[in-house]
């Protein structure tokens, strides 16, 4: 950033370059010491004899020099007049701060001092040699008018404030690091001397100055360049502004989108500490591991080498308790030592392995949640300590912030990742899929060409339920056969009508061909039956009506009479039709809803895969096994817990139908039905589907059964095996009716089943499927006591934990 620095040209008036720019100033400027002169005089009359006597001695001693107090422009007069001048300053310049306090001299706006207290001169020294200083918040424009603005608030007193946030950078070479200082300029000891015809100044004119601050035309028309003068010393104070200049660096460079993150992160760290070779890094927190970051060319110290690995893995007791019970910081000052005391630390281990000899690492949380942890690293022992958790203290609430930000942006990205290649996923298995989408998420980061790869699930459960709207097809075609039929004596109406009275035979022709349309549909009601009479009436009808409606007002009204009968959109009659899809859309919310709602409790007992299907009625399928879970440990147990569970919950679903049915604006009916399958299989979630299927030609007979078995018949009979008001479970295997034979008994006894009501059936094959049968009982309607005394479940589960200690 270019800087201001003073010269004094041959007629001795003070200018300012900027950027090898001579500049003009509204005001000549003279170094004068008159406002310390004043204050000695002041002095002489103190009632204490030694301070008078020290003011009257050194008024003495400087009255031989008169331009000290009336002014100079020549620097060069400083050097000549350097011991009076001292004798002068240590009026308000005590020894005692001269040592601790970071203060200067300057001419009147002169950003160059020439006097500095001893702690500014060690500052500047430690610089090396070369340096100048050089203020950010200052421009070139901004010079002249704060010069004005002086002149404006001094003489004409008007209100005007000429502070400025002005920064100082300034460099140690011992220390490789950089110090940023506020700078203060204190102007009590200066005034504005005017010209001998000084102009006037209304306020008219002022407020057309600070209406154009950026126009400086206007500010040297009012106040011309070396016009009046300011004469004194100027003050400027130091404030070491570091820690603050460096959190907002860290801040901004959390939160810009572009730029090197890590190389900013690093520089305002290592000015926060003053320590030159410190090093940053985060790792990030999930899924109860240390995981690489990933983004920004972020390496964790921690992991070195490594993906990830456990908190146990990685750390003592000691050192885990320390980050996530306490979630306090981890300092190690001497790793070496540290890694002696505890040899098996995977962490000191690869701190060592890095170069590391003093290490901290610092827990960022965000609503109480670890969400990842802040590094520090540096080359030598001892120079990260408790100590310096203090100036930590100042950077982690912004760290976790941003922390929390980046979580949120990797958990999208993971999403959209899984989004893309995999739509929408149940929450049970998506940390298998967010280590894959991560596994991906890395390979870009790292300029590798990104796979996510077919994931298959082994060694799973599978659970299938189906509540079908009976004989659905038969009833939907029956309701647009009655529209259709509503619609077409309708328009055979209104066209007998108008034959009546104008005799054409081609009204009697098109009565004809709606003749034939409702003999066609009452016998059958085809696929294309709909379209073709549509395509009739718009074609051949209609036009015809638009006539009529023309020259019989009579007709016009039957005819809108018909229209105001149409749907608005498909200009079909839609009655009977409307009451069918409101009925299976209620059917489908009320049951769909329901075992939504239950399901959540569900996966509390233990986490499985569901999904839910809406057709004529609800499907769902369940998958359980320890590959679909992560933390957990899997037992048949809770195998034996869903079955139990989903019988229950079909229950209280058939009660949940039998509570609306009597409502629906049309009758329908359902059966349900359950497919036992006691052999684990494999489920692959293929990414050209974006569904899971069953894995391997063995398995894949459980997905022909599941969707043929509703259909099958009882040997011997034409009745189905799914039948209103029952619920029937298919099965293959003698061992699965034993087990469900038990859960319905256990279901009696708990209301949920008539007793005396279970069958056990043989069905007839279906086309490549042999050996099935069904047990099928009867639901007990009785919605009001299933909502209220559902089966508990610790109840549940002592009954299921019972009889599997039996089996075993």
């Amino acid at each position: 950033m270019a800087g201001f620095t003073f010269v004094f040209t041959q007629n001795n008036a003070t200018k300012v370059i900027y950027d090898n720019e001579i500049l003009p100033f509204p005001a000549i400027n003279k170094i004068s010491f008159f406002k310390i002169f004043e204050s000695l005089e002041s002095l002489t009359q103190d009632p204490d004899p030694n301070v008078s006597g020290y003011a009257n001695n050194l008024l003495r001693d400087l009255a031989p020099y008169p331009e000290l107090r009336e002014g100079f422009t020549d620097k060069s007069l400083l050097i000549k007049y350097e011991k009076e001048i001292h004798q002068l300053l240590r009026v308000i310049f005590p020894d005692v701060l001269l040592e601790n306090e970071i203060k200067a001299i300057a001419a009147p706006f002169d950003f160059h001092p020439f006097y500095f207290s001893t702690r500014f001169k060690n500052i500047i020294e430690a610089a090396g040699p070369g340096f100048t200083l050089e203020y950010a918040g200052l421009n070139k424009d901004d010079f002249y008018v704060i010069g004005c603005l002086m002149i404006l608030g001094s003489h004409y007193k008007f209100p005007v404030d000429i502070s400025q946030p002005v920064t100082l950078a300034i460099p140690n070479q011992q220390t490789k690091s950089t110090r940023q200082y506020r700078v203060a300029f204190n102007a009590d000891l200066l005034e504005v001397v005017p010209p001998a015809n000084v102009p006037e100044f209304t306020m008219e004119d002022y407020m057309e100055l600070i209406n154009n601050m950026d126009n400086l035309a206007l500010w040297k028309e009012k106040f011309p360049p070396d016009t009046w003068e300011m004469r004194g010393i100027g003050v400027m104070n130091l404030t070491d502004v570091t820690m603050d200049h460096s959190i907002g660096q860290i801040t901004s460079a959390l939160f810009e989108k572009n730029g090197d993150l890590m190389a900013r992160m690093e520089r305002s760290m290592r000015s926060l500490f003053n320590i030159h070779d410190l090093s940053v890094s985060f790792v990030h927190f999930a899924d109860n591991a240390f995981q690489q970051t990933h983004k920004n060319n972020i390496k964790s110290f921690l992991l070195g080498d490594m993906e990830s690995c456990s908190p146990a893995e990685a750390l003592c007791d000691e050192s885990s308790d320390k980050l996530f019970a306490r979630k306090e910081p981890l300092v190690i000052t001497d790793v070496s030592a540290f890694h002696e005391v505890v040899p098996d630390s995977r962490l000191t281990q690869n701190l060592l392995d890095q170069g590391i000899n003093s290490y901290i690492i610092a827990p960022l949380s965000y609503d109480d949640q670890t969400i990842g942890f802040l590094e520090i690293a540096s080359q030598h022992v001892h120079q990260l300590s408790p100590l310096s958790l203090k100036k930590l203290e100042h950077v982690l609430p912004v760290l976790s912030i941003a922390a929390a930000r980046f979580s949120e942006e990797s958990k999208n990205r993971l999403d959209a990742i899984i989004q893309e290649e995999c739509t929408t996923i149940h929450s049970s298995v998506k940390w298998r899929f967010e280590q894959e989408a991560r596994k991906f998420m890395e390979d870009q980061y790292s300029g590798r060409v990104p796979v996510f790869k077919d994931l298959v699930f082994k060694n799973v459960f599978p659970l299938y339920g189906q509540m079908d709207i009976r004989q659905s097809s038969t009833l939907r075609n029956n309701a647009v056969r009655a529209d259709l039929t509503q619609q077409l004596n309708q328009v055979k109406k209104i066209l007998h009508k108008a034959y009546t009275k104008q005799n054409l035979p081609s009204l009697e022709e098109l009565t004809y061909r709606v003749d034939q349309y409702l003999a066609e549909i009452a016998e059958d009601l085809l696929a294309g039956s709909e379209h073709k009479i549509l395509a009739f009436l718009t074609s051949d009808i209609y036009p015809v009506f638009n006539h009529l409606k023309q020259t019989d007002s009579k007709l016009e009204k039957e005819i809108d009479t018909y229209r105001n009968l149409l749907d608005p959109e498909t200009q079909m009659v839609y009655d009977k039709r409307k009451d069918f899809d409101e009925s299976v859309n209620k059917i489908n919310r009320t049951l769909a809803g329901y075992i939504d709602k239950k399901q959540l409790e569900a996966q509390q007992m233990f986490p499985h895969y569901f999904e839910r299907y809406k057709t004529d009625g609800v499907e769902f399928n369940m998958y359980i096994g320890q590959s679909l879970v992560k933390d957990q440990i899997f037992d048949k147990l809770y195998v034996s817990n869903l079955r139990i569970w989903q019988l229950m919950v079909m229950c209280e679903m058939e009660n949940e139908f039998h509570h609306i049915q009597q409502d629906l604006g049309h009758t329908l009916e359902i059966a349900s039905m359950i497919l036992a399958h006691s052999n684990p299989l494999s489920i692959h979630f293929r990414l050209d589907e974006k569904r899971f299927d069953i894995e391997g030609a063995y398995n894949a007979r459980y997905e022909v059964v599941k969707k043929r078995v509703d259909k099958a018949l009882i040997k011997g009979t034409d009745e189905r095996v799914t039948a209103p008001g029952k619920i029937a479970i298919v099965y293959s295997n003698e061992e699965d009716a034993i087990e469900y034979g038990k859960y319905l008994d256990f279901l009696i006894a708990k209301g949920y089943i008539e007793a005396e009501s279970v069958e056990d059936l043989e069905l007839e094959n279906l086309q490549g499927i042999t050996g099935l049968r069904a047990l099928r009982a009867s639901v007990v309607y009785d919605s009001g006591r299933l909502s209220d005394e559902s089966v508990a479940l610790d109840e549940l589960i002592d009954s299921i934990s019972s009889e599997s200690v039996g089996r075993n």
